[in-house]
């Protein structure tokens, strides 16, 4: 791979650049709107084998795929925080499709000169958050908006997995929503996509992605203070969501967080 990897962090979404990736089997719990620049399309495979050649595609969440993206073709990779409006617009989007083609044509000229430049590194954070909206708007076919759509129940649930790295167990976020533990698992999977195990888990990755901004750090010191066991759970969990080692991230991607982003559950 290419050394020019960037990853721009917000609550609420990532958005991965690379010049090149070859990745084996992996599904996370985003979804996934992957993009290329015109006249590069990327190559993708499903789990039964079906392959397509596109220039943009929209993955649902916990979609096992297989991606490949030639040297100097370039690819934004844009993932949406379960619990975000911006995920739900595009889960809607999605219609129940696993893997979506999309013809790139649909983001207009404008938003794709944004393309390389975002590549090559050479856009702000506030230029590449416009960038994702407008990809986003592109996609689901209206702006990005923020919605009361989720329960105030579940969002405090959400809330309180995301803003702590210890466990927390469904007892407790049980008595935060005033809800049965069954009405809780019921609710918060309907509202959110998956379960509060799969969000927890989630999250893990997202903050352990953190860990690495501004700087290296020990992979056994980021696992533990994201609430992995080990490094060694954060690697495999790292392998199946991306196809890449954090140590990958650690040194060969610059990770830039922006503090100004929206946070998810508020969305």
């Amino acid at each position: 791979m290419g050394q020019n990897n960037y990853l721009h962090l917000w609550d609420d979404r990532f958005l991965y650049l690379t010049p090149e990736i070859h990745s084996g089997l992996t599904a996370r719990s985003s979804a996934t709107l992957l993009v290329a620049p015109a006249g590069r399309p990327f190559r993708l495979q499903a789990l039964d084998g079906t392959r397509v050649r596109c220039e943009a595609a929209l993955v649902a969440p916990h979609v096992p795929r297989r991606l490949d993206v030639d040297d100097g073709g370039g690819l934004l990779s844009l993932n949406l925080d379960p619990s975000s409006a911006a995920y739900r617009m595009l889960a809607r989007r999605g219609s129940g499709q696993g893997i979506q083609v999309l013809d790139g044509r649909c983001f207009g000229p404008k938003l794709r000169e944004c393309f390389q430049p975002a590549l090559d590194g050479a856009l702000s954070a506030r230029q590449l958050r416009a960038l994702s909206a407008g990809l986003i708007e592109a996609v689901a076919g209206s702006p990005e908006r923020g919605d009361s759509e989720l329960d105030p129940r579940v969002a405090r649930v959400l809330g309180a997995i995301r803003d702590s790295a210890e466990p927390q167990s469904l007892a407790h976020l049980s008595t935060l929503a005033c809800l049965s533990p069954d009405r809780l698992s019921h609710l918060f999977t309907q509202q959110v996509g998956l379960s509060i195990k799969r969000y927890a888990l989630w999250t893990k990755v997202r903050r352990s992605v953190e860990q690495f901004s501004g700087g290296r750090r020990r992979l056994t010191d980021a696992a533990l203070d994201s609430g992995f066991a080990d490094a060694a759970h954060m690697s495999r969990t790292f392998q199946s969501y991306f196809g890449l080692p954090p140590s990958f991230l650690a040194s060969r991607v610059s990770v830039l967080t922006d503090p100004q982003g929206a946070h998810a559950p508020a969305a």
